[in-house]
């Protein structure tokens, strides 16, 4: 066998297969080079929050209602007269005592008593603490959402609570419409069923009074003489002693009856790293996120900070008290730190081009590199500034509104002409 021959053929076959290799690798990198495919978008300004998660804490002027002595609501059912929120002047009965022990009965009056409230304010017209039309219509959809999802899985029992909750939502979304509604027939239909389902209690035990006027609660945590406004706004408050009240225990009650809130203004006390106390300190605002029960964003003013070292506590305080607010005791809410209003453009876009951070856009058919001044990197995004103070870098202008942003293109450069 001529062993020379077969190595001569070998090298030409593996020199015919470099070849190929090489002109593959040449035409991939003139493609990459070449290619005018690129994604663009509109250049649009949009307005991002900084937040911090606290544990807050609500301090309120109120005081326990309680049953006389020997009663007990241990085999026993209490009925509010109304429902959660509601202002009673003094002397006003806030509920009763009733023999039995049937929890349907006092859910489906509770529920109720919900429900008159809520078609008592929007026959009222009183629309303060709902929210705006485009969240009603989306908590709308969620609703109806999972009312079909009940019903396919077979869990009918989550209807009729489901349907509750949608007709109020919708009740609330014909008042913001500015339509006439009138809701007497359905509260009238309301108070005849919660007259029929206390008929059929056991006797009346004792009537529950209120010492004084303000707004009544069904529930008690044992707070209510611990967590007070009072504590708050002594002029010698420290933070040690502020952190060591918020340790303290609650205070049980057997003969609870529910409790009268005396006044509107509220506090919510939360403790922050020493980071954020720049944020603050000259503030007289903040805005507040609560995500329990329903989400709620408030607007509270900064009544004081207590400084404590590494940490330091801010003590806010607000008169609103929204329809259906849940005042839990404790609940983990979301502070404002910062706020921009900038153009939004995805990190992928943004390129550095002589030492210089920007983007390429799109102008007819040409690229070009625009400049721009980073506010903050949030979710992915840089926000940019709108209109810098300064003068852009020496041979480029800035980042102007509704220019073609590129998102997505390869071999780009200031000046390529992309044509087709």
């Amino acid at each position: 066998m001529d062993t020379e021959y077969l190595k001569r053929v070998g090298l030409y076959v593996a020199a015919a297969l470099l070849s190929l290799c090489l002109v593959f690798y040449l035409g991939f990198h003139l493609w990459r080079t070449f290619t005018r495919e690129v994604e663009i978008q509109p250049v649009s300004e949009t307005t991002v929050e900084k937040t911090v998660s606290a544990d807050g804490y609500i301090f309120r002027s109120e005081q326990p209602l309680l049953l006389s002595e020997g009663s007990s609501t241990a085999g026993n059912i209490l009925l509010p007269m109304a429902a959660d929120g509601k202002r009673f002047a003094k002397g006003a009965e806030a509920a009763r005592l009733y023999t039995g022990t049937s929890a349907d009965v006092q859910a489906r009056v509770s529920e109720i008593d919900q429900q008159i409230a809520l078609l008592q304010e929007c026959a009222a017209g009183d629309v303060q603490g709902m929210k705006d039309s485009q969240s009603l219509d989306e908590e709308i959809d969620s609703i109806l959402s999972q009312i079909r999802a009940s019903g396919d899985s077979g869990c009918t029992a989550d209807i009729g609570i489901q349907r509750a909750t949608f007709l109020e939502s919708v009740n609330k979304r014909l008042v913001l419409s500015g339509l006439d509604v009138d809701f007497t027939d359905e509260i009238a239909a309301l108070q005849a069923e919660r007259t029929s389902l206390v008929s059929g209690l056991g006797a009346c035990l004792e009537s529950v009074v209120t010492p004084v006027s303000g707004y009544y609660y069904a529930s008690l945590d044992g707070y209510e003489s611990v967590f007070t406004a009072d504590f708050l706004t002594d002029s010698a408050l420290t933070y040690s002693a502020l952190t060591e009240k918020l340790r303290a225990q609650p205070v049980e009650e057997s003969r609870a009856a529910g409790k009268i809130v005396t006044d509107s203004l509220w506090f919510l006390v939360c403790t922050l790293d020493r980071e954020y106390w720049d944020t603050y300190e000259n503030a007289d605002s903040c805005t507040v996120y609560f995500s329990a029960g329903e989400e709620y964003r408030l607007d509270m003013e900064i009544y004081s900070i207590l400084e404590g070292g590494d940490r330091f506590a801010i003590i806010l305080s607000t008169w609103e008290m929204p329809s259906g607010f849940d005042f839990s005791r404790t609940q983990t809410v979301q502070l404002r730190t910062a706020e921009y209003t900038g153009f939004q453009i995805p990190v992928s876009a943004v390129r550095v081009v002589d030492g210089i951070t920007g983007v390429y856009v799109l102008d007819g058919s040409t690229v070009a590199f625009r400049p721009i001044s980073t506010l903050v990197v949030s979710d992915g995004y840089y926000i940019a500034e709108t209109d810098p103070q300064q003068d852009p870098p020496d041979g480029y202008q800035w980042l102007a509104q509704h220019e073609n942003l590129i998102t997505e293109g390869r071999a780009l450069y200031d000046g390529k002409v992309l044509s087709g």
